[in-house]
């Protein structure tokens, strides 16, 4: 008897600690954690002096401005970048976005990042980042020209990805033998 009397008090008190820990974490959300704002399905166009400097179009927006002001594209952001006539001179795609500064100046980009320019240039890379009229990545980059295939193991680029520098290039291929090896 003594042994059924213990294993229901056991189960009891287990019953009432489980219950307090679930309802003590809901209750000690931190608040500040969470977007300010949130949006589905956004185009957003940035530009300076009646220009258009850029269009993001996402799924999903979190918009937070409590301390510092940032937004993050969860679920990832296809991108249009214009040159001065206000033609697109880059277009990028990516499954997770973040900007941050004062006029969101500040860029980047992870998961499969795909950046294509008017040349019909490729760059592909799990993340870049953008500043000061720049893009940059630290990790392994690919660069899919009409005719060859670099890599490399960081790059450098104007914003408009004209030109760039790649870092510890490891090698060259033509996109030929690279189109026929992916058929097989």
């Amino acid at each position: 008897m003594k042994i059924h009397s213990c294993l229901i008090t056991i189960l009891i008190i287990a019953f009432y600690a489980c219950q307090s820990s679930d309802l003590e974490k809901m209750q000690t959300v931190d608040q500040e954690s969470l977007p300010d704002e949130i949006s589905e399905n956004v185009e957003l166009v940035y530009s300076d002096s009646g220009r258009i400097k850029r269009i993001m179009k996402a799924p999903l927006i979190h918009k937070y401005t409590t301390d510092t002001n940032y937004t993050v594209f969860p679920k990832g952001v296809h991108a249009q970048f214009f040159n001065s006539q206000g033609k697109i001179a880059t277009e990028l795609t990516c499954g997770y976005g973040l900007t941050s500064g004062k006029k969101n100046e500040k860029l980047i980009f992870r998961k499969n990042v795909r950046i294509t320019n008017d040349k019909k240039e490729t760059l592909i890379s799990d993340e870049i980042y953008l500043k000061d009229e720049y893009i940059y990545s630290d990790s392994t980059v690919y660069i899919i020209t009409p005719t060859l295939t670099l890599r490399g193991t960081s790059l450098e680029a104007p914003r408009d990805f004209s030109s760039y520098k790649l870092s510890n290039p490891v090698g060259v291929a033509k996109a030929e033998a690279l189109n026929k090896a992916a058929e097989k």
